[in-house]
């Protein structure tokens, strides 16, 4: 349903600070055999992951979280998604401009370059 397109690994939080971009996205790395790329992303995940990085709230009605999506890995559950109700909503924030949408940002599949436009 959705198309395959390149994100980079590191991105810039809006403070400046590097962060790691993972997720449900993250299936390979450009240039890269398929079994090292899989390798160096469960190993990124692994360390995302760690117990002292988490952070489980305890709902209470009338909660709300908010976090930074560009450098936030985030679940409901452990992946119960049809088990529990959520109210998500999306707000934007860009102090860099005009809002894009991914697809309309990232021009034509890396299959269909030529070599000329990289």
């Amino acid at each position: 349903m959705f198309p395959s397109l390149p994100h980079p690994l590191v991105r810039r939080s809006a403070n400046g600070r590097k962060t790691l971009y993972l997720g449900w996205h993250a299936v390979g790395i450009v240039g890269w055999p398929v079994t090292e790329a899989q390798a160096l992303l469960d190993e990124l995940f692994a360390f995302a992951t760690q117990q002292k990085y988490l952070y489980t709230h305890k709902w209470r009605q009338g909660d709300m979280i908010i976090w930074d999506n560009r450098c936030t890995m985030h679940s409901a559950t452990s992946f119960e998604r049809y088990r529990y109700k959520r109210d998500c909503r999306r707000t934007t924030n860009n102090e860099y401009g005009p809002e894009r949408s991914a697809i309309e940002g990232a021009g034509p599949p890396p299959a269909a370059r030529r070599p000329a436009d990289e």
